[in-house]
């Protein structure tokens, strides 16, 4: 009775588990159709793509049976997909015999056996790995056979084991038949030109002797030139012709120009006015009217500034006459050119040092007068000092009586006279006595000190508060007569300088003696000098500026040339600066000057604090904006721009203290809108404590640009923003630079 329910319960596991297995297999049989239809499905794409493609090709497996054939290799065989493919009989398609294909080998691995079958015909594939290219011609293909260029390449699984090997093909039977129809026609065509060129042979075999005759000449005739040619490129001339009349324009100038000039002979060939517009402009109306006057025979010359290259001016001294040419009607002008401005140099040179001699022996006569002088002065001087305490001494002691006893006296009042004001004109007269001995003691002493000569001996620490007081005595009183006011303006505790006093002492004198003389007659004017210690130069700077005319622009180039004076009628030498700049240089320093017409002028003594650290400094112009970008732009235009980025916490003071501390800044440009001021207000304060510098102020903003009540300074230009750089750069340049 137990064991039956055991048996029906195994039965029923049994049955359980067969229905799972079935269920299981069900599964597994969709699963297996699913791929099976997948890759029926890829593989009927793969038989659409590679039996649609227009380039012939076949496949093969592993066994080397044909697994693809697609119509463009039916089209090219001749030879339908049905009767090769599961076949090894690919063969068929290129070969009469049987024999292994390119893919065959491929699939039989042996990449060594290629050079059996396709001997210089192949070449690995540059593109594909495991793959092969050959190019050869099959005579079963077609009537006259076709050229085939084939490449064959290994299919591998996804597990990268060799599966088979594919093989396309293309027809270049066209190109190789385009080819030889090309060296057909370039070998025809080599055989006219030998034709030709042996009936041209033939042709010319009669001139040949006329030809070497000509040749010989020609050899000569060159030889001559070259001659010539070496002749006037090794001349320190440049020979040049022009047009006798109109535009005088240039038709020929020799190569050594460029060497010279830096342009080629063609700048001033191919445009008529490249010569005259490179000419000084002081100097092109006189060249010009030069040039229409002096038509006569014979040899004219004249001298003039040309510009080169880097912007100098060099000068030509320019040789020419006027000459009929050979076979020709027409006259030109023969010239040469000669640059003479080493010989300028050397000339305005030896004329400055004969004027130099002739002051140094006009100092050392002065220095023998002032020692004589000082000789015949001394006595009556020192009777003078030495009788003045005396004289103070007894009238003390009457002063005392007097005012004991006499100050009520009756004689007093028949002189008409006071106790009172006696003593006082007394005191006053004494006083006056003693100013007056030392003032002469000191203008002798100052007199002896500037006339000695001390070029022979070494720098010394020189006190500069002393060197340009020791000017103002010497030059105070002529100074004056123009001036109502001297301001000194120098920090306490200026630094020493290695230096010459008297040398310095004179180059102060002369800067005081030029800025009194650009203060017109009749209007009284102020002088302010001004030293200050620049550590960052580790120098000191002496600035001595006056409100006088200012200097032009044109002379301004000039300032520092020797002999160069706008007062030559007053009996201006133009050696005072010249010689002021020299002895600056022999100092390390740096001498420079910034002017504006009608406002005044600042010569500017830079001087090294060890009297041998040269100074290099170039003219700057300082940005002021809150706008990073638009500081950037002007930054990249502006090789010399300094950039102030504009912060809520600046003071106005910030940029006045950094002008003070950097004097090559000799243009300041500014946003309006800034913040923690505006423009206005800065202009203002720049024009109050650096009157000299052009100030330049910009805003987007329309309202901004209108001059606020209150404000009495005048920008020298407002701009709107945005303004095209170049306008920027048009204005600095009128305005001018500092000259450094």
């Amino acid at each position: 009775m137990k064991t039956r329910p055991t048996e029906e319960d195994d039965l029923v596991v049994e049955v359980r588990e067969l229905r799972r297995k079935l269920k299981e297999l069900k599964k597994t049989e969709i699963k297996q159709k699913r791929m099976d239809a997948a890759l029926k499905e890829s593989e009927r794409r793969l038989q659409s793509i590679f039996g649609g493609s227009p380039i012939p090709a076949f496949v093969i497996g592993r066994d080397h049976r044909i697994l693809f054939w697609n119509k463009a290799l039916e089209e090219l065989s001749r030879i339908k997909a049905e009767e090769v493919i599961g076949t090894t009989q690919q063969w068929r398609a290129f070969y009469a015999t049987k024999r292994p294909c390119m893919a065959d080998l491929l699939v039989d691995s042996a990449i060594d056996h290629i050079s059996k079958w396709y001997t210089g015909k192949y070449i690995q594939s540059q593109l594909l790995d495991e793959a092969y290219e050959a190019t050869d011609f099959f005579p079963e293909l077609g009537p006259g056979g076709k050229w085939l260029r084939f490449t064959a390449a290994i299919i591998r699984n996804a597990q990268g084991e060799l599966v088979g090997a594919v093989e396309t093909l293309e027809d270049i039977t066209k190109r190789k038949t385009a080819e030889a129809e090309l060296l057909a026609a370039h070998e025809e065509l080599e055989r006219r030109v030998e034709k030709r060129t042996a009936e041209l042979a033939r042709a010319n075999e009669a001139l040949l002797t006329e030809l070497m005759e000509r040749h010989e000449t020609q050899k000569a005739l060159k030889q001559t030139t070259d001659h010539l040619s070496l002749l006037l490129e090794s001349l320190p001339i440049i020979s040049y012709t022009r047009r006798v009349s109109g535009d005088y324009g240039i038709t020929f100038v020799s190569n050594g120009i460029e060497e010279i000039t830096g342009y080629s002979p063609s700048c001033f060939v191919e445009d008529e006015r490249f010569w005259i517009e490179h000419i000084h402009p002081d100097d092109q109306a006189r060249v010009t009217a030069d040039l229409d006057a002096e038509r006569s025979a014979g040899m004219h010359r004249i001298s003039y500034r040309f510009r080169v290259m880097d912007d100098s001016y060099r000068w030509f001294s320019d040789y020419r006459r006027v000459v009929q040419m050979p076979g020709l009607a027409t006259s030109y002008i023969v010239g040469a050119w000669q640059d003479v401005t080493e010989d300028k140099r050397i000339r305005q040179e030896g004329e400055l040092r004969l004027q130099q001699m002739i002051q140094a022996h006009k100092l050392t006569a002065l220095g023998e007068v002032v020692a004589g002088v000082a000789h015949e002065i001394n006595n009556p001087v020192s009777f003078i000092a030495y009788n003045v305490p005396v004289l103070e001494e007894i009238w003390n002691a009457v002063d005392d009586i007097l005012s004991r006893e006499n100050i009520r006296h009756p004689d007093w009042a028949k002189r008409g006279l006071s106790y009172d004001d006696v003593r006082r004109n007394m005191h006053e007269i004494i006083e006056a006595f003693k100013i007056g001995a030392n003032r002469i003691s000191r203008v002798v002493t100052s007199l002896k000190e500037f006339s000695r000569s001390d070029e022979a001996s070494q720098k010394k620490p020189v006190n500069l508060q002393e060197v340009i007081q020791g000017a103002l005595t010497i030059v105070g009183a002529q100074v004056r007569r123009t001036v109502s006011s001297i301001v000194l303006d120098m920090d306490v505790q200026l630094p020493m300088v290695f230096g010459h006093f008297q040398k310095l002492e004179q180059v102060m004198a002369n800067l005081l003696i030029n800025a009194h003389q650009a203060i017109p007659s009749g209007r009284k004017g102020t002088i302010r000098i001004a030293a200050r210690h620049l550590e960052s130069l580790r120098a000191v700077l002496v600035d001595v500026e006056d409100d006088g005319k200012g200097i032009e622009r044109d002379v301004m180039e000039h300032i520092f040339d020797p002999f160069f004076t706008t007062r030559r009628d007053r009996d201006g030498t133009g050696l005072g600066l010249s010689i002021s700049y020299g002895l600056v240089k022999e100092h390390a320093g740096l001498i420079g000057v910034l002017s504006r017409p009608g406002r005044g002028s600042r010569f500017s003594v830079y001087l090294p604090i060890d009297g041998e650290t040269a100074i290099e400094l170039v003219p700057a112009t300082l940005c002021v904006d809150s706008n990073v970008k638009y500081l950037k732009e002007i930054k990249a235009n502006f090789v010399d721009a300094v950039i102030w980025r504009s912060e809520p916490e600046d003071r106005i003071e910030d940029i006045l203290n950094f002008l003070s501390g950097h004097p090559e800044v000799d243009m300041v440009v500014s946003e309006i809108r800034l913040r923690s001021f505006d423009g206005w207000r800065l202009l203002e304060r720049i024009r109050a404590a650096h009157p000299l510098i052009p100030v330049i102020l910009y805003s987007a903003d329309k309202k901004a640009l209108k001059k606020p009540a209150g404000v009495t300074a005048t920008p020298d230009f407002i701009l709107h923003r945005p303004f095209p750089i170049d306008q920027l750069q048009n204005i600095i340049h009128e305005l001018g630079r500092q000259q450094l």
